[in-house]
This record gives C-alpha cells, sequence and structure tokens, in this order.
C-alpha cells in the first residue's frame, strides 16, 4: 500500500527543484539580456575601447585604400589626405578614414604625426559618421617599405602603412 504521506512530501521535493532549475534559468536570462543590452546601442558599451586594424596605401593622391580588421570585422579601407605638410623629420597629415567592416563601419577625422626617420606615426581624432559617431579615436601605424599583401594600383611601389585605431566610447 502507497503511503500518502510520503508521496506527498516527494511531489513537493520534485516542484521545488523545478521552482529552482526556474528560478536559475531565469537569472541567466535575465544577466543575458542586461549584457545584451550594453552592447546593443551599436555596441556603445560606455568607456570601452573598440580595436581596429588597418593596411593602407595610397593609390592616386590623395585617395587611399587598403584593408581593415578587429572589432569592424574584416572589409576595406578607403581614406582622403585633406592636408600633408611634409617635413624632413615630421610630417604632420590631416585625413578621412572609411573604415567599411562585415560587423561596423565609420569615418573617422583624423591628424597624424608620422616620424620619417622611425617610420611610426600616432593617430588622434573623433568618429564623425557610423557606428560609434562623436567616439574619440586614437592610434598609431608603421610605414613598411615591403607590404606583407598585394597592393594593387599603389603609388608607391610596395611602401604601405600598417597599424591600428583605438576607438573610446564616452563614460
Amino acid at each position: 500500500m502507497t503511503n500518502l504521506k510520503n508521496e506527498g512530501n516527494k511531489t513537493v521535493a520534485t516542484k521545488g527543484r523545478l521552482s529552482k532549475l526556474w528560478s536559475i534559468l531565469l537569472g541567466l536570462v535575465l544577466v543575458g539580456a542586461i549584457t545584451g543590452s550594453a552592447l546593443a546601442d551599436g555596441g556603445r558599451a560606455k568607456g570601452h575601447t573598440f580595436d581596429d586594424t588597418f593596411t593602407k596605401w595610397v593609390t592616386t593622391f590623395p585617395n587611399m585604400v587598403g584593408v581593415v580588421g578587429g572589432d569592424v570585422g574584416v572589409g576595406t579601407y578607403t581614406g582622403e589626405i585633406i592636408e600633408y605638410n611634409p617635413g624632413e623629420n615630421i610630417t604632420t597629415i590631416h585625413a578621412l578614414y572609411h573604415f567599411n567592416g562585415r560587423k561596423n563601419a565609420f569615418t573617422a577625422d583624423v591628424n597624424i604625426i608620422q616620424d620619417n626617420q622611425e617610420g611610426t606615426a600616432t593617430i588622434t581624432g573623433e568618429v564623425t559618421e557610423g557606428w560609434l559617431k562623436g567616439a574619440s579615436v586614437t592610434g598609431e601605424y608603421s610605414v613598411l617599405l615591403e607590404c606583407p599583401i598585394e597592393t594593387p594600383d599603389n603609388a608607391f611601389g610596395k611602401m604601405c602603412f600598417q597599424g591600428a585605431l583605438h576607438v573610446q566610447v564616452p563614460k
């Protein structure tokens, strides 16, 4: 004969375990939703830095082309040199960089200080269009006399510029 008291206790225990499992599952869903909403604003997690890589070369001055990667995804680069001030040791450049990645796209208005002796440059600027508009930009590149990739229509033979932009979302 079945003991109804023991059967009732088993039912309560099973319901308690199911309730606990549902609570854990609900908690995980809420954590996912909160995390997702923090990044859902076009990837604008406040205070986050997004890193985007590039390899570029000059075609017909003032135009540049190349490839991008990193947080924007694999894609293409285009750019225009707005102002070019060559110097023996330091060259300053004002340019627009267009990153067109598979995941995201943006335009940055940048100022570049290129150290001609070291073959390096520093970049500062701001995203003016697209993903992360209004975010500040810093970066760097190296001048490569022998580019590791094909550079069609390169005005300087095999020379290219390889580096990264760091896009900082305001806090």
